[in-house]
């Protein structure tokens, strides 16, 4: 009886081994501290990375330092974080990551999340390896693939583009687009709107007037451009102009269409990059994360308003939004 029990426990004990060793997070807690330095408030994102570290067993104290599109103020917020209290710093999008990393100087570990173009605006030396104490999810679809697929549905020879010109990003972006532009024959008409004098009002409205002669208009991954990006669905739904979004948010507040990423995979990408540093891996030998199968998205209560017809074989890989 006696035997039997001792090769009880010590079955038990080599099972809670065993199980420990497969996974860290068995048995107890990892209570870290993260700022979330974010532009535009919680997204999609901050949820998958919160839920993605949750199910793999972290305890977390967050702390929100939310810019709220206000580029005038985000120097001196950023400023007013204490980042060695800190075991890492989350950031979302390309201005906040780029600033925040030059203050950084390596010193706390850094993952971003939705940058569009981590290599091009020098956040990073390269996708595979980041060159520093830095690695995060991008939220990079070729504009290329984009193009293609809304050129299936949409015939246009001058694209209309909304872009706030402060933005790192959007000046990519632009660059890329008017590459672009030679190879499948439109022109790039440019609608610079930063944020001041109403000048995004303006331009929407020359659209709805129609004193813009363009076929088509596309919406890049622009912070400010997105915080607009139900006054644009509205205002480009009168205008009766097809548009082209580069994130989902513009197609769920009516733009035509979109080829985009989902935000809350990347959060949950960006999550496992904290659990691989955790483990022993360096930050600048994990590769940035990207989203290998970007999805077409249409709204359906555009096309209809818009009366344009799309093939069955395109509708039936697509997400519909109304």
């Amino acid at each position: 009886m006696k035997k039997n029990m001792v090769v009880f426990i010590v079955l038990t004990v080599v099972t809670i081994i065993f199980t420990i060793l497969v996974n860290p997070g068995f048995g107890k807690t990892k209570p870290l501290k993260l700022a979330l330095i974010l532009w535009r408030g919680e997204t999609q994102a901050e949820k998958g990375f919160k839920d993605g570290l949750n199910e793999l067993g972290y305890s977390i104290k967050y702390s929100v330092f939310d810019a709220e599109n206000k580029r005038h103020e985000f120097s001196s917020l950023i400023r007013s974080v204490k980042f060695e209290q800190y075991d890492y710093i989350y950031t979302f999008g390309t201005t906040a990551t780029k600033m925040t990393k030059t203050l950084l100087k390596n010193k706390v570990p850094h993952i971003f999340n939705i940058v569009t173009g981590p290599v091009e605006s020098e956040i990073v030396k390269s996708m595979d390896s980041t060159g520093g104490n830095i690695s995060g999810a991008s939220s990079k679809v070729p504009i290329q693939l984009q193009i293609e697929n809304a050129m299936k549905v949409i015939q246009f020879k001058r694209l209309a583009v909304l872009f706030n010109p402060l933005e790192k990003n959007s000046m990519i972006i632009m660059e890329n687009l008017k590459k672009l532009s030679n190879k499948f024959n439109f022109q790039v008409i440019s609608l610079r709107s930063p944020p001041a004098n109403q000048i995004l009002e303006k331009n929407l409205q020359k659209l709805v007037d129609n004193l813009i002669d363009v076929d088509a208009v596309y919406l890049p991954s622009d912070s400010f451009i997105v915080s607009n990006a139900s006054l644009i669905g509205k205002e480009l739904r009168k205008s009766k102009i097809p548009s082209i979004g580069a994130i989902k948010k513009f197609i769920d507040q009516g733009a035509m269409i979109g080829t985009v990423v989902d935000y809350y995979t990347l959060g949950k990408m960006a999550a496992t990059i904290l659990d691989s540093h955790q483990k022993g891996k360096k930050l600048y030998d994990i590769p940035v994360q990207i989203q290998k199968d970007p999805v077409i998205v249409f709204n359906k209560t555009t096309i209809d308003l818009l009366n344009v017809k799309i093939a069955e074989e395109l509708i039936k890989k697509a997400i519909i939004v109304q």
